[in-house]
């Protein structure tokens, strides 16, 4: 008898100390749990976390940037990209000269999330094609006008520490052939002040009826707010499944064409430097140097087959952009 009354008072001191602890939990649960703007939460101290102006909340550190601008934001581009291993399309041989052109773009951001524009740049996708923009000139070997790419950018998840996005981009040809890119971009904050660039694009090819997939990979250091370092490669798959061998020069930013079938690895590297005039205009100056492709996976064979080592492209230019301040009156 003694036993079951101990059996019972020690139930009973169980069950209160089990309420007890049940009613504690809902008040931890129940606090408010602070969280800092996207911006702070993906830099390293206050110079990293410095906005492009006061009033103007878009990031002054290139990869603390989200993959749309913010509402009412212009993006203009402006570059000159070499190409020194293109195929002269009459002889069929390396040209003598290599590819320059002036490449100018432009874009609008219509809402946080939703960008439009006519530009051979976006943020977080493939390195910049030549010849292509807005206004894109071809200097050499011949004068020509380029192709104008007009795309359309979702961005449909924005997380703490990963952001993705849909693009649509159409090429409208003078220079090159018809093709259509389905992008989704994927921006990764791994650390901090470092950005990994990933995701995937499909370009669909008119001539011939081909397909390329694209998947880059590119990460980004913030030094400073200021300064920026970054290196790109990936994967690039050629001419796939189509009824045509070679012209990947014409539609993508290959330095020569290609067998069907091919399988590339690009390498570049770059950097560049921000500097924000009277608070209202943001400019990024860049350069950037790679090979396009830099290995084979699966050597491609025939007269039009050019070393690797020829393929190096550079690329200077500036990224301008505006603050809405701009124009928030007048929309």
């Amino acid at each position: 008898m003694k036993g079951s009354l101990w059996f019972g008072f020690v139930l009973v001191l169980s069950l209160a100390g089990a309420s007890a602890r049940a009613d504690d939990k809902p008040v931890e649960d129940t606090e408010p749990v602070e969280r800092e703007a996207i911006i702070e939460e993906t830099s390293v101290g206050e110079a990293v976390a410095e906005t492009a102006a006061p009033g103007w909340t878009y990031p002054k550190a290139y990869a603390s940037r989200p993959l749309t601008m913010n509402k009412f934001m212009i993006r203009g581009t402006f570059s000159v990209n070499t190409k020194r291993a293109i195929i002269d399309r009459n002889t069929g041989a390396q040209a003598s000269r290599p590819l320059v052109s002036i490449d100018l773009g432009a874009a609008f951001s219509i809402m946080d999330n939703l960008e439009v524009g006519v530009s051979n740049y976006r943020l977080g996708s493939t390195p910049a094609n030549a010849a292509q923009g807005m206004f894109p000139i071809v200097v050499s070997p011949v004068g020509a006008f380029g192709d104008m790419p007009l795309y359309v950018r979702y961005s449909f998840l924005r997380k703490n520490y990963v952001e993705m996005a849909a693009d649509f981009v159409l090429l409208v040809p003078s220079w090159t052939n018809l093709a259509a890119t389905f992008g989704l971009p994927v921006r990764i904050r791994a650390r901090r002040p470092l950005t990994v660039d990933t995701g995937t694009e499909l370009v669909v090819l008119s001539n011939g009826a081909g397909l390329n997939v694209e998947v880059p990979v590119k990460a980004t250091f913030n030094i400073t707010a200021a300064g920026f370092i970054f290196g790109d490669s990936g994967f690039s798959f050629q001419n796939l499944a189509r009824n045509i061998t070679g012209g990947s020069y014409f539609d993508t930013s290959l330095a020569f064409p290609v067998a069907r079938n091919q399988v590339f690895v690009p390498l570049g590297i770059g950097g560049g430097y921000t500097h924000v005039v009277k608070n209202i205009v943001m400019i990024d100056v860049f350069a950037r140097f790679g090979w396009n492709p830099f290995v084979y996976l699966n050597p491609p064979s025939g007269v039009n087959a050019l070393p690797a080592a020829d393929s190096w492209v550079l690329s200077v230019g500036a990224i301008i952009h505006t603050s809405p301040i701009l124009h928030e009156s007048d929309l």
